[in-house]
């Protein structure tokens, strides 16, 4: 009975070692195949994470005290005068209020800056803000390409109107964008929003906005209205700074293969949002709301899809312009 008894406790003795054995060897596993997933994702994130550089710069934004201008009326009162020398004699130039320029340098009264068209000037200290930001290099794909996409007006704000007043520039603005965010995302491209509802954003918010996740392209949408019906028609791509008239040309010549209307070219346009950003910034009218060939057009099913592949060549030109210009 005795050997029975010690029988028994052997083999008890023995299953429980087996199954600490087993357990040890499980925890064993499970913690080698949660270090193998680990050292995937962190293999995943370095293989997407970017390598662009980044490198620190200075510049100016321009100031004009609020009381000396009506924001309602460009007027000369809008501009700062840029001199060629400290004496402040020699006038070179002007810049308008809330543009930007490269710092060049500094004394106690006055900043020298260089416009964007390559005047170097002095203007007095209080006309000109000194910032410091991170300035990108040039994307080399599409997965490195970070756009901002504005979809004008909004809430109370409608915008343009067709002849009948029926369809408001706001929502047709908001489809066509959250279109163009979707077919850019799909390609890799890494796209932020403004707005992605009925609402409105001021245009100094707008320029923030953009500005914080440090763009490689800002695009502004409108669709557009004459002072009269039928009075013009076709689509035009608007830049401020002379050096992003080239990035305007290729938009416009891209959508040109994919759009129905009459291409009016890249022109230079004062608008808030693209003036006040110190980033590569185009606005972009798909048309006009009061033509009625435009309107057929623009409200053909598929039009959103059509400027978003339009857009989306764009891009893929810029890019290989970039990586041509880097070899």
């Amino acid at each position: 009975m005795k050997k029975a008894i010690l029988f028994l406790s052997l083999i008890s003795i023995l299953l429980v070692m087996v199954c600490v054995v087993i357990k040890t060897n499980q925890v064993a596993d499970d913690s080698s195949n949660s270090g193998k997933t680990t050292e995937t994702q962190a293999s995943s994130a370095a293989e997407t994470a970017s390598t662009r550089t980044q490198q620190t710069v200075k510049k100016v934004q321009i100031y004009v005290d609020p009381a000396l201008y009506d924001a309602t009326v460009e007027s000369e009162s809008d501009y700062v005068q840029i001199y060629e020398g400290t004496d402040l004699t020699n006038v070179v130039g002007k810049v308008h209020r809330g543009s930007w320029a490269d710092y060049v340098s500094e004394t106690d009264t006055l900043i020298q800056i260089t416009t964007d068209d390559g005047i170097t000037g002095y203007i007095p200290q209080a006309n000109g803000e000194i910032a410091e930001m991170k300035e990108n290099d040039l994307p080399q794909s599409l997965a490195d390409f970070k756009i901002v996409l504005d979809a004008g007006h909004g809430g109370e704000d409608s915008g343009a109107l067709s002849t009948d007043g029926t369809i408001m520039e706001k929502n047709l603005t908001l489809s066509t964008v959250l279109t163009i965010g979707q077919t850019l995302s799909e390609a890799g491209v890494q796209v932020s929003y403004t707005r992605t509802e009925d609402e409105y954003i001021a245009l100094a918010d707008i320029a923030s906005l953009s500005l914080a996740q440090e763009p490689d392209l800002f695009l502004s949408v409108h669709y557009d209205n004459y002072s009269y019906p039928n009075g013009n028609q076709g689509y035009t791509v608007y830049y401020y700074y002379p050096s992003y008239e080239t990035t305007a040309t290729t938009i416009g010549g891209s959508l040109a293969d994919q759009l129905d209307l009459v291409n009016n070219g890249a022109r230079f346009g004062n608008y808030y949002v693209i003036r006040e950003q110190y980033v590569p910034a185009i606005l972009i009218e798909l048309g006009y709301l009061n033509s009625d060939y435009d309107l057929g057009v623009i409200t053909a099913e598929d039009y959103a899809q059509r400027v978003s592949a339009g857009l989306l060549d764009a891009l893929k030109t810029i890019v290989a312009a970039n990586q041509a210009t880097s070899d």
